[in-house]
């Protein structure tokens, strides 16, 4: 199986092609790409239960012609919550929207925020209890810089984790160190997006490589975004030195402009491996794949 675990639907940007826009590009500027996507900016373009369905299965049309198996797609409800739909209803119409999909299958990953407000976090809370199957994991993403504090996340992802769904954090990527640890040690992360900061540290190395902790690679979107300078500035080599397992991910694709074939190609050329190497160690990574109990 060829897996693509770490993919943002990327709502603002498939509206903009909808309307007749291009996409955003955001070069090498983090907070310009934070602040679009912030829910209150006045240039941001509505969405809507139509958007996330239609959205949803271009993405799959999209895998499909890339060649995957299996994709675990980012979905963040506070987009279209605050465009009027509620959160009961974001997750019905996700859940079959990607139930009715296969070659590639669809599952989601509960996105939250980590600029979310209290009420949003207590409402996301609630609904882990009847969360939709087609739901296997948590994630909180976001900008780690402004937002490193993980407190008041730590009872939803206690609950997600009791409820059975796996858990990644997108942390170390703009971030600080402490910020890999806190994923870890205060929300139970299995699997990391990006972790770049982490390469910098070898205990930290050693304990994501002992406990098989997964790091999300997306080399594309890291370069695209400024989270590293230079392709061969990548750590990913530094993390399969240190035994760290990792599977190749474009993220942002409308953003970077990369498929996973040509993310795994420019994986190939870093790491001095064949596409078919890289390939294999893709596959390995279908071992890290969420699923839900029962």
């Amino acid at each position: 199986m060829l897996p693509h675990l770490h993919l943002h639907l990327e709502p603002q940007q498939r509206k903009r092609l909808q309307v007749g826009l291009t996409p955003a590009e955001h070069r090498r500027d983090p907070a310009a790409f934070f602040a679009a996507h912030d829910v209150g900016n006045r240039g941001r373009l509505p969405v809507s239960a139509d958007d996330l369905r239609s959205f949803i299965r271009q993405m799959h049309e999209e895998q499909r012609r890339e060649g995957v198996d299996h994709v675990e797609l980012r979905l963040s409800p506070r987009r279209f919550v605050w465009d009027g739909m509620p959160l009961a209803a974001f997750l019905r119409v996700a859940h079959t929207t990607m139930e009715s999909l296969e070659r590639p299958s669809v599952r989601g990953i509960l996105l939250i925020n980590r600029d979310s407000d209290e009420e949003f976090v207590r409402a996301c809370t609630g609904a882990l209890a009847d969360l939709p199957a087609t739901f296997v994991g948590i994630d909180l993403a976001g900008d780690e810089s402004r937002y490193d504090d993980t407190a008041p996340f730590r009872g939803l992802f206690r609950a997600a984790r009791e409820s059975g769904l796996g858990v990644t954090v997108h942390a170390g990527e703009f971030g600080h160190l402490d910020g890999v640890w806190r994923a870890l040690d205060e929300l139970g992360a299995q699997r990391l997006g990006h972790a770049v900061a982490a390469a910098r540290s070898p205990s930290l190395l050693k304990r994501l490589g002992n406990d098989g902790v997964l790091v999300e690679v997306s080399i594309s979107s890291n370069l695209a975004l400024g989270a590293v300078d230079a392709a061969h500035a990548h750590p990913v080599q530094t993390f399969l030195d240190a035994g760290v397992p990792v599977c190749f991910n474009t993220d942002v694709p409308l953003e970077s402009g990369a498929t996973l074939p040509e993310e795994m190609a420019s994986a190939a050329r870093l790491l001095h491996l064949s596409v078919a190497e890289v390939t294999a160690v893709q596959r390995k990574a279908a071992a890290f794949v969420f699923r839900r109990p029962g």
